[in-house]
Formats: structure tokens, sequence, C-alpha cells
């Protein structure tokens, strides 16, 4: 059995995407959750506590949310390039994982 946080695959739609980890759950997960999720140095500062992050939050939601491409980075983590916006992050599976568990539909099997 894979390890719960391992990305297993990614169906990708205009608006979101669906993530299947290790334990066979899948969530559909909005690319706003995970665009305002970004791990890089420039935004990760920003969601230091619940004001700044919803402040971030807000600031993704007005731009324009496109599908993004997205790039396998090795063996733990994916790179979204976003149309608008920050393209730097790298999003780690156990990232992506907690993205998912907190904003995430789940979706049965």
């Amino acid at each position: 059995m894979e390890p719960r946080e391992s990305l297993k695959g990614i169906k990708r739609d205009e608006e979101s995407c669906v993530l299947e980890f290790g334990d066979n759950s899948r969530f559909r997960v909005e690319y706003l959750a995970i665009r305002s999720r970004c791990q890089c140095a420039k935004c990760k500062p920003r969601q230091v506590n619940e004001q700044r992050r919803l402040e971030l939050e807000q600031e993704v939601a007005r731009l324009r949310m496109e599908k993004p491409r997205v790039t396998q980075v090795g063996r733990y983590g994916l790179q979204f390039e976003w149309p608008s916006g920050c393209s730097s992050g790298i999003y780690s599976f156990s990232h992506l994982r907690k993205v998912a568990d907190e904003s995430g539909l789940e979706l049965s099997t």
C-alpha cells in the first residue's frame, strides 16, 4: 500500500481537479484553494495567521482563475503554472493532501 500522502493521479477540469492519493481517497479541489495555499517564498509568509491568509485568498479570488499547466517535480510534488500570478511554488504531495483534507470534496471510490 502506498503512503496516504502519495499522489497516484490528477485529473484536471477548467476550475478544479481531482486528486487521487495513495490510500485510494479522491478529492475534488478548486484551483482557488490550491493557488491560495502556495508555498513559495513570496506567498507562504502571507499565510502566517488567519487574517493574512484570508487577505491572500481574497486577492487570489479577484484574479482570473484559469486552468494551470502542471508539471511533476521528482517523486514528491507538483508545480502549477498559473496564467495569472505566482508560478514558482512547489506543492508537495503531503501539502496537496492537507489542502484536499481541508478544502476538497471527498469523492466516493
